[in-house]
């Protein structure tokens, strides 16, 4: 379908800009609506807490195999075909979650949403190649924010529904939303040209998806089967050995699927670590809040109440992303990136060392979400700096493949930690998380915002 506009019409780049941001918004959305739920489906399956983590896991898992894949796809086929086929695979997910029996069929249907996943490298594609240079930060910085608008939304939304209806209504309420995007998408945005380019990298796609498998299974089974068992160890040792063979495989590639140069760019590297710590660190809080607040070891609030807390940080994020477009227009990336990191560990100090209550876990939601927001726009405007015109889908999609690895291993640590450091509770069939638990789950994430902090400070606008 043709779009009405043409590329340098100012109206296109308004309507893109908004279509764009509604796929992040509806994605994000989709993912924390569930996040009220857990302990819900938890209690209704009667499964631990680390299958619980793979219910966001599943969804990362595939992002992150198939992200770069839909990156180049875009970059090589056209940016908006990818983006209609990833949207109906994605919607498909959507419909078939809402009729989940059990813990495996729910997983599969949830392992299809990844496809939406892999929409966010594409975006910013779009935005690089169809944007004014000078509007690029800022735009860059907006669709940033609608993972926090997303959070908000899903995350209230989704507390109340869940709370009144029940953890599948979520996903039959979002389904005609979802259609909704796929035609937004078929009549504004404008196709990129296509490109000449080498067939798709299979045997490093192929060794990528082992290296991640045996990595998921080793930190989903660890918590229970101890990380000493042989099965461990040897899930640890594949990882090593397909992780290496992944590395051979992309260094002799014509088109690789991960272009490994980048890292070749300090920047771009210090972009790719931090992407990974602090997504990962944010996954883990996501997985962690819920149980914090809802269970009988900890709040002992309604689900409705996760959505009441956990929407001012949300605002902060949502607010923080044009801002920090804007701020690196004007001072660079450097002291956003420092500003970030620093809120990030304030807001994890006080997750750690203050007593659990309504109101710091606003503050600390606040400071955090914030800092989350700004470090991770920052990064990306660093990535999207560093690659040619031409690299910026594939390239972003390596950044966003580098955030799906920390958002997928993040629930599987939390997850580990609240199974492995839990108490029965009267009138539970689960067992509940114990303050243990929360507090080295708070402590964990600390460390990655110190890491973040350190890394942070070594980025020089001079090298990008």
């Amino acid at each position: 379908m043709k779009s009405p506009f043409n590329v340098t019409d100012p109206r296109y780049h308004l309507c893109a800009l908004v279509v764009l941001s509604a796929v992040v918004v509806t994605v994000m959305f989709t993912e924390a609506m569930l996040t009220p739920a857990l302990p819900l489906i938890q209690e209704e399956f009667g499964i631990s807490g680390v299958w619980t983590s793979l219910i966001l896991t599943a969804v990362l898992l595939v992002g992150a195999i198939i992200t770069p894949v839909i990156g180049k796809c875009g970059d090589i086929f056209g940016k908006k075909r990818m983006m209609l086929i990833c949207i109906a695979i994605y919607a498909a997910g959507v419909v078939a979650s809402g009729w989940a029996t059990d813990i495996g069929s729910l997983l599969l249907f949830r392992a299809l949403q990844g496809t939406g996943l892999g929409m966010f490298p594409l975006c910013y594609a779009l935005i690089r190649e169809q944007f004014p240079p000078e509007r690029v930060p800022v735009a860059v910085g907006t669709i940033a924010a609608m993972f926090g608008a997303g959070t908000l939304l899903g995350i209230f939304v989704g507390s109340w529904i869940v709370g009144l209806y029940g953890w599948r209504m979520t996903f039959h309420l979002v389904a005609p939303a979802v259609f909704i995007l796929l035609a937004l998408t078929a009549i504004v945005i404008i196709p990129s040209p296509p490109r000449a380019g080498a067939p798709i990298d299979r045997a490093g796609m192929a060794a990528f998806t082992l290296t991640l498998l045996s990595f998921v299974l080793a930190l989903t089974m660890g918590g229970t089967a101890g990380w000493s068992s042989p099965g461990i160890l040897l899930l640890l040792l594949m990882t090593a050995v397909f992780g290496a063979l992944f590395v051979r495989v992309e260094a002799v590639a014509e088109e690789p699927m991960l272009d490994l140069s980048m890292v070749q760019k300090l920047p771009v590297l210090i972009a790719l670590v931090i992407g990974l710590i602090v997504v990962m660190a944010t996954f883990m809080l996501i997985q962690t809040l819920p149980y914090l607040i809802e269970s009988p070891t900890g709040l002992g609030l309604p689900a409705l109440a996760v959505g009441l807390i956990l929407m001012p940080g949300s605002v902060a994020d949502m607010i923080s992303g044009p801002a920090t477009g804007a701020m690196i227009g004007r001072w660079g990336v450097r002291p956003a990136m420092v500003l970030g990191s620093a809120l990030l560990l304030v807001g994890a100090l006080l997750y750690l060392f203050a007593s659990p209550s309504v109101a710091v876990l606003v503050i600390a939601g606040v400071l955090f979400n914030a800092g989350m927001s700004v470090t991770l726009t920052g990064n990306t405007i660093i990535v999207i700096r560093a690659a040619d015109a031409a690299d910026t889908g594939a390239w972003t999609a390596v950044y966003h493949t580098s955030q799906n690895i920390g958002g997928m291993t993040g629930p599987v640590i939390a997850g580990a930690f609240l199974t492995s450091f839990a108490v029965n509770v009267p009138g539970w069939t689960a067992a509940m998380p114990s303050t243990e638990a929360f507090h080295l789950v708070f402590a964990a994430i600390s460390v990655l915002s110190l890491a973040t902090l350190l890394l942070s400070l070594r980025v020089r606008d001079s090298e990008i």
